[in-house]
């Protein structure tokens, strides 16, 4: 699980991430609250985000985003983890835990060595909202839905 600053996301240095090839829609809906309900948020609307502080950030979370891709490349014999990361399937997550109970789920498209979302007027079909108190087999069968609609970089 990505953690959101103003423009950017880091992997979560104490957030739940983990994968598994056979997963259920209930198994990814369970998984993903679990994260989401574990997240950290770096920065307050309005309020500039602290010099030096991205830096910190980043020296924690890289380690961890490494070994987390690194697991994917090895267990779905990938080449490196920037294989892994660039050929997967990438769903983004937005949730404003205090306005809100619905979920915004992007599917993503590939670009080069990432993934990125469409542009307004070409996302259509592409966004998808849940609630967060959804049971875990709906909130894991949305997902799936977003998955499906990505256009990973080998398609």
């Amino acid at each position: 699980m990505s953690v959101r600053r103003s423009g950017r996301s880091h992997f979560s240095r104490t957030g739940w991430s983990t994968y598994s090839a056979g997963a259920t829609p209930e198994w990814i809906g369970e998984n993903f609250r679990k994260s989401i309900q574990s997240s950290e948020y770096f920065n307050t609307p309005g309020v500039p985000f602290p010099r030096g502080t991205s830096a910190k950030v980043d020296a924690e979370c890289g380690p961890l985003m490494l070994a987390f891709w690194g697991k994917i490349a090895e267990a779905f014999k990938f080449k490196d983890w920037r294989a892994a990361r660039a050929k997967t399937a990438m769903v983004f997550g937005c949730w404003d835990y205090e306005l809100t109970d619905q979920i915004e789920l992007r599917a993503s498209k590939g670009r080069g060595g990432g993934h990125s979302g469409w542009l307004q007027g070409e996302d259509e079909g592409t966004v998808f909202h849940v609630s967060s108190n959804a049971p875990n087999e709906e909130l894991g069968s949305v997902i799936i839905q977003a998955l499906n609609a990505c256009k990973p970089n080998y398609l």
